[in-house]
């Protein structure tokens, strides 16, 4: 049985309750990842642009976010500023399929993870247990 078959108590192991905002400008991209982190036993929601993104976070605020750097009209980098300053503690995972990310982006903005597409399960999963554990452990879910 492969881990998309698996029912969601055995897929999800220990992790804890989380909330997930997908951001990313590819259908497919979104539809994959959303699935991979709802089976993982995450709370998820999917955007298609940085405005949705930062939208949906006002309503249904996400403790972590995996956010494409490359969108059309604003692009990761313009969510990411926006998200630094209204949501200090979400964690945020960029994503790529162009190559290497400018180093002081991951610095400056506080980046918790890096995917370069294409990525798999285990490395997304990987990504987003990293970003819950750099979490402190006094804090708890933002919603």
């Amino acid at each position: 049985m492969t881990d998309d078959q698996l029912p969601r108590s055995e897929a999800t192991g220990a992790r804890p309750t989380a909330r997930v905002l997908i951001v990313d400008d590819e259908e497919s991209i979104r539809r994959l990842v959303s699935k991979w982190t709802d089976i993982s036993g995450y709370e998820v929601k999917a955007a298609s642009s940085a405005e949705a993104a930062l939208l949906m976070m006002h309503a249904w605020t996400a403790d972590i976010i995996v956010c494409d750097i490359r969108m059309p009209r604003y692009s990761g980098v313009w969510l990411i500023e926006h998200l630094r300053t209204l949501y200090p503690t979400t964690a945020i995972i960029i994503s790529t399929g162009y190559g290497e990310v400018d180093p002081s982006l991951l610095m400056r903005a506080k980046i918790t993870g890096y995917l370069a597409k294409p990525y798999d399960r285990e490395t997304l999963m990987a990504a987003l247990d990293q970003a819950m554990e750099a979490r402190k452990p006094d804090e708890p879910p933002l919603h």
